[in-house]
């Protein structure tokens, strides 16, 4: 009978060893512990962050933010930063994150805000110009685009497209004060609409 009893016992034992939570010690990871933004002439000023989940539940992103500077966290061409998202159990999201500063600074933390609590990365920013002057003076739209762009301002002579390693695909000379740009070759990713006064802007493609 003893000999018994203790079989059921190592049963019962291995049983709840078995059903421990898969995700030893639960955790968010964030990375990287610092992102250094920057904006010489029409290169991109943005940096990825990645999110991974390691928890037994999904997680939610509330919204991400910085004192000091104008965040966007795109998440498959769409701004996260104010609408939040769900992150998955085991899953690992890519935000391409971008910050202007809306003061003369060069340094901020961007938050990142979760129902597991708040995460926090430093951000360097560079900059040639002073901030009024990464102020553009033209209108592009739509934003997101799909099969074309349209670019509306004064005196826009050439409209250079930069990709997101900042070299130039495309180049425009402008007449008038209109320039419409068919971008249904283009990939899905950011691009950058530069005018010949120096003045940039960034736009999305998702086909």
């Amino acid at each position: 009978m003893k000999k018994v009893f203790t079989l059921i016992a190592a049963i019962v034992l291995c049983f709840n060893l078995n059903a421990q939570n898969p995700f030893d010690g639960e955790q968010v990871i964030v990375t990287p512990e610092f992102l250094h933004f920057y904006f010489h002439g029409c290169s991109p000023h943005g940096g990825q962050v990645t999110i991974t989940n390691y928890t037994s539940e999904d997680l939610v992103v509330n919204r991400c933010y910085a004192e000091n500077f104008k965040v966007e966290c795109l998440y498959e061409g769409r701004n996260i930063a104010e609408t939040g998202m769900f992150v998955s159990i085991g899953e690992t999201v890519i935000l391409d994150t971008y910050a202007v500063p809306t003061a003369k600074d060069v340094h901020g933390t961007l938050c990142i805000d979760t129902d597991f609590g708040l995460f926090t990365i430093d951000i360097y920013y560079e900059t040639t110009y002073d901030v009024d002057e990464i102020i553009p003076t033209f209108s592009l739209s739509p934003n997101p685009a799909n099969g074309f762009v349209t670019i509306k301002g004064e005196n826009l002579g050439s409209v250079s497209i930069f990709n997101m390693l900042g070299q130039k695909i495309e180049n425009h000379f402008v007449e008038g004060k209109e320039l419409v740009i068919s971008t249904a070759h283009y990939p899905n990713g950011i691009y950058f609409a530069k005018t010949a006064q120096g003045k940039t802007q960034r736009f999305v493609i998702a086909h």
